[in-house]
């Protein structure tokens, strides 16, 4: 199947070293997420913070029943985004976190009950707590990293 500009925007599928290009997403996401959890706890409505925590209940439905909720996470990390206001993170982060999912399949053991507390402690700073959230947020993804690096 070919993919265009639409499906693949950044160019990732045309990327051959797929552990490299991995390796990169995380890495971007360490850079960009941590911060972007700390904008949408200060600048996160209540109503954009309800519709997180709705995601979130789904998600954890999801991890409780153990089936895939690798969309589901996409959603809420894509909420956190537009939390933020910062609408250019609105349009990328959806990009990336689906970019991690589609290439990082060399994680063998789906990790429950970590994905569970880490976006419960996530979401647990939507008052204005940005550093807080950022903190959370940077330990959520570095645990992650940590599993693929030691997976692939």
């Amino acid at each position: 199947e070919k993919n265009g500009v639409a499906d693949d925007p950044l160019g990732f599928f045309m990327m051959d070293d797929r552990r490299q290009l991995t390796e990169d997403l995380i890495q971007a996401r360490l850079i960009l997420e941590p911060a972007l959890a700390a904008l949408a706890a200060q600048n996160g409505s209540e109503e954009e913070i309800k519709d997180l925590e709705r995601i979130l209940e789904e998600l954890e439905k999801l991890i409780r029943d153990k089936k895939d909720y690798s969309e589901k996470d996409s959603q809420f990390h894509a909420q956190i985004a537009t939390c933020s206001h910062n609408r250019v993170m609105t349009n990328l982060i959806p990009v990336i976190t689906e970019g991690v999912r589609v290439f990082a399949d060399s994680v063998e053991e789906t990790e429950y009950e970590q994905t569970l507390l880490s976006h419960r402690r996530i979401l647990k700073h939507p008052d204005g707590r940005g550093e807080d959230a950022r903190q959370e947020m940077y330990f959520h993804l570095m645990y992650n990293h940590n599993r693929y690096r030691i997976g692939s």
